[in-house]
């Protein structure tokens, strides 16, 4: 009776709740505890957002429904990175309760360096340093890290996608916890140029939008976004056999290519944003993971409901997409303005606009639920 009352309580209750006697500390340190208290959790429901350069650092956690109630309480306590965590770090990912942090380390002026930790930012525990991750700077590369987990294995994935800006290529690393020691390359199709943004988990896959055209790739061509959604395609990779497959991304698509889509995960499904004639937003859903037929639409809105000017193409500047549990709101993050935008479909129009402040550089992360899982 007292296990299934305590797995029903907050990680917050729980963690003062080991204070009470040794058998409860016990218990709540079980991993058997720990694995059924994650699974009773919500999945999906809150947004994780951390002020990278605000002093203190804010790390705040909160529902789409709370924000519709109140503003985000930027003096009430933050999450905090802890003791450990001091550096200037990247916040990436969610699953399971951890998220993904990157950090450039110190090193020469031949490579840039990087490491990564898992990091519970209720607990505010966070694991050791991965082993270090080269890249060289004459390159002028942009790296790109993304967290997964395997349920087969147990095993949490880190991918590195290191984007060559001179060369216009993409070189993909893998990082297993617990097990690797160094980082391992994946291979990846070289008439390819994988999208510069973070990859989508889902279904047990990472998922990039990415170029394949029919001759070689034309840096200018880019550039100026003269590529058509033909030349769009979807690449996937199953981070538990580490192969790779390429999806379609929907067929009826504008070739009005003003915008580069958006691919985006909402409720546990891959969903691919595009501008439409210049007015308006479509969203696809992938109805069944791997299925390239069951794309349908999931939504449609204008840019005047969403207070864009749809003349500055601002429509690249929205990121870090979220959606609440029942469908009727959908959040966007406008990295450009710093502003927090909260779209209710039903009435078709944007309910709640939030100023971050934009004098401080801001981290969405989707899919953060509150656990007791360790890092390590």
């Amino acid at each position: 009776m007292i296990s299934d009352i305590l797995l029903r309580l907050s990680v917050k209750s729980l963690l003062r709740f080991r204070c009470v006697c040794r058998s409860w500390k016990s218990l709540i340190h079980c991993p058997i505890f720990t694995k059924l208290h994650l699974q009773r959790s919500p999945k999906n429901t809150n947004f994780l957002l951390v002020g990278i350069d605000t002093d203190p650092a804010l790390v705040l956690s909160y529902s789409l429904h709370s924000l519709m109630k109140e503003t985000i309480p930027f003096n009430a306590q933050s999450l905090g990175f802890g003791k450990d965590l001091t550096e200037c770090y990247w916040v990436n990912g969610a699953i399971n309760g951890l998220s993904c942090v990157s950090s450039i380390v110190p090193y020469d002026m031949k490579y840039k360096v990087f490491n990564v930790r898992l990091w519970n930012p209720v607990t505010r525990l966070i694991s050791a340093a991965s082993p270090l991750l080269y890249v060289e700077r004459e390159c002028a590369c942009i790296v790109k890290f993304g967290l997964g987990y395997d349920d087969s294995t147990n095993t949490y994935k880190v991918v590195a996608n290191i984007i060559d800006r001179r060369q216009w290529k993409n070189e993909l690393r893998i990082y297993n916890r617990p097990g690797d020691t160094c980082w391992r390359t994946v291979s990846t199709p070289s008439d390819l140029l994988i999208s510069w943004e973070e990859g989508q988990f889902v279904s047990n896959t990472f998922n990039w939008l990415a170029i394949r055209p029919p001759g070689p790739i034309d840096r200018q061509r880019i550039q100026q976004l003269e590529y058509t959604y033909d030349d769009y395609v979807i690449f996937s990779l199953h981070v538990g056999q580490e192969t790779h497959k390429l999806l379609r991304i929907p067929v009826v698509l504008d070739d009005y290519n003003r915008e580069e889509p958006k691919l985006v995960v909402l409720k546990d499904h891959l969903c691919v944003f595009h501008d439409f004639e210049g007015t308006h937003v479509v969203v696809w859903q992938l109805e069944k993971f791997g299925v390239e037929d069951s794309w349908t639409i999931l939504m449609k809105f204008s840019y005047v409901s969403l207070q864009i000017d749809a003349c500055s193409c601002s429509f690249r500047d929205y990121s870090q997409f979220n959606m609440s549990e029942d469908g009727n709101y959908l959040l966007m993050y406008n990295k450009r303005d710093s502003i927090l935008l909260v779209y209710d479909q039903r009435v078709k129009e944007v309910s709640k606009c939030i100023n971050l402040c934009n004098n401080h550089r801001w981290v969405g992360v989707n899919g953060h639920v509150q656990s007791l899982v360790s890092p390590e």
